[in-house]
């Protein structure tokens, strides 16, 4: 183990105290790296799509891809500020035309964050009009599906996390205890009703029926927790987090969360999108980000006894596992597959010299490629930082991602160097 794994293990309890020491080691290397020139060395080959600095714009996750299916156009969010968590402001939702370089405007929404946006995304198997979102419509959390070619607006009864493929359906959480307990994800308009109940009964994840509107409670906090209980969920309040619906949309994972004595617990679940058959992927206490390789597997960085914190690809509903690029994505970052399937795609956090890395590792060939190192400011940091959050383009020929390496947040475009 690393020095700095092991001083970040030994600090874990008290994660003020980790953070600042963490932020003390980056402030003395970043300046005697700029002394020595060596080590800030951001990669300039990425587009910004945005020609008026004054203006900031962002993505939002990684399991969404603002391309249509041409590669012509692509979505983004221009927000107001990126300094601070938002509590109502509106952000506009906007169009990128790649060929001519212009942003276009197209409406607007005060519900978004600085980490997931406010989940925009294509909506349908062809990505070509339609565009789906998540606003406030009646002192409630909704989402919109927006007609780029009639300028129509649909409502939907609830806000969208994750959205089928075919534009069928879509997963639902509560946003208000999610910005609670894990601010920077959810939205901080409505309070949350649910707050001081420890594992609600009538609160969790819901599957919306997008063609009819109607919505269902699937799985709550409260049968969650009594899967497998264990005393370190006792008397603290329970999140989910991560919803990600796989490729035929027959099932979804999700993240169960929760904290004791200032230490983090995850747990790695799927479920039928009916909510039945749930299983257990991952229970080793610590489970990051995840991604679907296909129907049946999925890529998580994760820990497992014996093995450690590691990207490991886990076959559903069975134990089987195995390590994945072990010496090379030795770090937790936000993991996605190309459309063919073949090269996996991950960023880091930012390192000793506050450098953010671009890697994509091909699983047939056993190859790792370098796209790109980005700084980032000091300024974007705990719930204000911004992640790279990297997402393929529809031809998997390029990456967009969010970054600040410039100095404002903004949205790029790097060629894969995949041939």
């Amino acid at each position: 183990m690393s020095m700095e794994k092991s001083v970040s293990e030994l600090l874990r309890r008290t994660p003020r105290v980790r953070e600042i020491v963490k932020l003390g080691y980056q402030f003395c290397n970043v300046n005697l790296s700029r002394l020595r020139n060596d080590g800030n060395m951001t990669n300039t080959k990425s587009i910004c799509i945005n020609n008026d600095r004054d203006l900031q714009y962002m993505f939002g996750y990684y399991d969404k891809s603002p391309w249509d299916q041409d590669g012509n156009r692509m979505l983004t969010l221009q927000i107001p500020f990126s300094n601070r968590q938002p509590t109502g402001e509106r952000a506009v939702v906007c169009l990128h035309d790649i060929t001519t370089g212009d942003i276009h405007r197209v409406c607007e929404t005060e519900t978004w964050n600085l980490q997931q946006g406010c989940m925009l995304q294509w909506l349908g198997p062809d990505y070509s009009d339609l565009i789906i979102f998540n606003s406030l419509q009646d002192c409630k959390y909704v989402s919109v599906i927006y007609d780029l070619r009639t300028h129509q607006k649909t409502l939907l009864s609830r806000p969208v996390y994750s959205v089928s493929r075919d534009g069928t359906k879509a997963l639902s959480l509560n946003f208000s205890r999610l910005h609670r307990l894990r601010p920077g994800y959810g939205y901080s308009i409505l309070p949350d009703p649910t707050e001081g109940i420890p594992h609600p009964t009538d609160d969790g994840i819901w599957v919306l029926d997008i063609n009819n509107n109607k919505s269902k409670l699937i799985i709550s906090l409260d049968d969650i927790v009594n899967y497998d209980w264990n005393s370190t969920m006792d008397g603290v309040e329970h999140k989910f987090n991560h919803l990600e619906i796989n490729p035929s949309a027959k099932r979804f994972m999700f993240l169960h969360r929760w904290r004791k004595k200032n230490i983090g617990y995850s747990r790695l679940f799927t479920a039928d999108l009916d909510g039945r058959n749930i299983y257990c992927i991952a229970d080793d206490q610590m489970v990051s980000h995840s991604c679907w390789k296909n129907d049946y597997e999925i890529v998580s960085w994760a820990r497992k006894e014996g093995e450690g914190d590691r990207f490991f690809c886990f076959k559903d509903q069975t134990s089987d596992f195995e390590v994945v690029a072990k010496d090379v994505l030795d770090k937790d970052g936000h993991p996605s597959f190309s459309p063919d399937g073949r090269f996996l795609l991950s960023d880091t956090y930012p390192d000793k010299y506050r450098m953010r890395s671009l890697i994509i590792w091909d699983i047939v060939a056993g190859q790792k490629y370098d796209v790109g190192r980005f700084y980032t400011p000091f300024k974007y940091n705990g719930d204000l930082r911004c992640d790279l959050h990297p997402r393929w383009s529809r031809d998997g020929k390029h990456i967009c991602f969010d970054s600040v390496h410039e100095g404002n947040r903004q949205q790029y475009i790097i060629e894969s160097p995949i041939e």
